[in-house]
């Protein structure tokens, strides 16, 4: 691939192999740092907002079973209950609870500002999620690579034949006792 540019050999198409090959190194070894830095700076900010946001507007809050037994037939099993939302309603509603849980009992719940039911807050890890994020990037930009210089080769090599036959129709009957050109 690399010869110098006297040898005889050097067609033009290995000249365009060569800067084909050159251009897509290039692209994995500049842009993918450049792609993996943006997008997991994009992650880390995205879940810093999520965790800001879970953080003013969820809470954790004591809800008291009333007097219904927890639903076993349905799962995860729910039960009635009531709890007061941070600005001070009472609110009552359907909640998940524990197998055994009865009349009276304390569960703790998450609820919104305004002391709707919402899932607990998920265990987050801005840092490694964007870890992961570049490396994923990375390994993209290098599959892409690889795949974009799979198809070059396959055209290349495509082009190549096609000359080769043209070129050997017009020599070989020279070469040949046959003198019928080949196909």
């Amino acid at each position: 691939m690399f010869v110098r540019k006297k040898n005889p050999l050097w067609r033009g198409s290995d000249r365009f192999e060569m800067v084909m090959l050159v251009g897509l190194f290039s692209l994995v070894l500049l842009g993918s740092p450049v792609l993996a830095w943006w997008a997991a700076g994009t992650s880390y900010e995205s879940d810093q907002r999520a965790i800001a946001w879970e953080r003013d507007n969820l809470r954790e809050v004591t809800a008291v079973l009333d007097g219904t037994e927890a639903d076993l037939r349905s799962t995860p099993y729910s039960a009635q209950a009531g709890w007061t939302a941070p600005n001070g309603v009472k609110r009552t509603g359907l909640i998940t609870v524990d197998p055994g849980k009865g009349p009276g009992d304390e569960v703790k719940i998450w609820v919104n500002n305004r002391g709707d039911l919402r899932t607990k807050p998920g265990d987050r890890n801005p840092v490694g999620k964007a870890a992961l994020v570049a490396i994923v990037i990375v390994a993209i930009v290098a599959a892409a690579a690889n795949g974009l210089r799979r198809i070059g080769m396959a055209l290349l090599d495509r082009y190549r034949a096609r000359a080769w036959q043209r070129e050997w129709s017009e020599i070989g009957p020279r070469w040949s006792r046959d003198h019928r050109p080949f196909s």
